[in-house]
């Protein structure tokens, strides 16, 4: 098992998590209770962790990270084609039926 990425957001690593996982990739949140532990445990020992289960997928799971970053930055919204909800842009998978985003 290795760990892939560290991030003081929930959510954002949470998001990481579902698009790791749409590729097939095996993967787990740790420390995804501990901000309780906040002053007792310095906050950066606190921050959510995703850990790939497979280490041979560590290096693809961190690629798809980068390469979800960086499109992120660019990518205009767009509209799910199930459910017509629109997504933000750096989103690959609609929030409100969980279709991934297809392209036209």
């Amino acid at each position: 098992m290795k760990r892939v990425l560290t991030g003081d957001s929930l959510v954002e690593i949470g998001h990481f998590k579902n698009l790791l996982e749409q590729q097939g990739i095996a993967c787990l949140i740790k420390n995804e209770q501990l901000s309780g532990a906040l002053g007792e445990i310095p906050f950066i020992d606190c921050w959510p962790e995703l850990w790939v289960l497979v280490d041979a997928q560590a290096e693809e799971a961190q690629r798809l990270i980068a390469e979800h970053r960086e499109t992120a930055r660019v990518a205009s919204p767009w509209r799910c084609k199930r459910c017509g909800e629109t997504i933000e842009g750096q989103f690959a998978v609609c929030w409100q039926c969980g279709a991934p985003r297809e392209e036209d």
